[in-house]
């Protein structure tokens, strides 16, 4: 069975909280990432409402969006905050989310992807699939993000969310294998056409050997400077 086998996260800077956050569910059948916005206000609370809230119910509807984004406002008294931090809170805050939901017989997953946090499908160490992008240009776009802001979501209907779900037929490969990500390292990867970017994230073993490789990719302009979270699902 599919489980995760190795978790990585790193901030952007050592002064700045890391916005990126991840959670698998007690069972293993449930998994999310998001990666909050760093120009929103209070993204990171945003990110792991939504990345519990998904684990919880991994239904996405408009009421669902609703929901989460009334559990974020009781987290905040407005009108006892500054009148700049007013603005920022009126703005919204926003976050991507990639969920995943395992299939009870652990021939597949689902995978629902709102934004620019990547998942990587594997197949004997090879790239078979990425979802939601599948070129590195896509990164020159704005992303698609779900907000605290409801005039921010109201292109979110119920039937466009059903579109942002994919399901991935796992025992059609030989040796599937996940990798989950945020942006910087979503276009890194991707990139780098072929296989190679795979392999060097598949041999990074432990939190030592991400950072120094994220330090060094940073270093070098091939990745941009911005939290960078990897998560690795496969069989042990």
């Amino acid at each position: 069975m599919i489980r995760m086998l190795r978790e990585f996260t790193t901030q952007k800077s050592n002064s700045i909280p890391n916005e990126d956050f991840y959670e698998i569910s007690k069972n293993g059948r449930a998994f999310a990432m998001s990666d909050g916005a760093s120009i929103s206000f209070d993204s990171k609370n945003w990110a792991s409402i939504l990345v519990r809230r998904f684990l919880e119910t991994p239904k996405i509807s408009k009421h669902w969006i609703e929901a989460a984004a009334d559990s974020y406002d009781s987290l905040h008294d407005r009108e006892n905050m500054p009148w700049m931090q007013q603005g920022a809170f009126d703005r919204g805050s926003f976050a991507t989310l990639l969920g995943l939901e395992f299939f009870p017989d652990a021939t597949g997953v689902r995978v629902f992807a709102i934004g620019d946090t990547i998942l990587v499908l594997l197949d004997n160490g090879r790239v078979v699939k990425t979802i939601p992008y599948i070129c590195s240009d896509e990164f020159d776009k704005s992303p698609i993000l779900i907000s605290t802001n409801p005039v921010e979501n109201r292109t979110f209907d119920d039937e466009t969310l059903s579109g942002f779900w994919q399901d991935l037929n796992l025992s059609s490969h030989e040796t599937p294998t996940l990798l989950i990500m945020t942006d910087a390292l979503g276009r890194w990867l991707l990139e780098r056409p072929d296989s190679e970017g795979a392999a060097e994230l598949m041999r990074l073993s432990d939190q030592h050997a991400f950072q120094e490789f994220v330090d060094r990719e940073r270093a070098s302009g091939r990745m941009h400077r911005d939290d960078t979270t990897l998560v690795i699902f496969g069989e042990p």
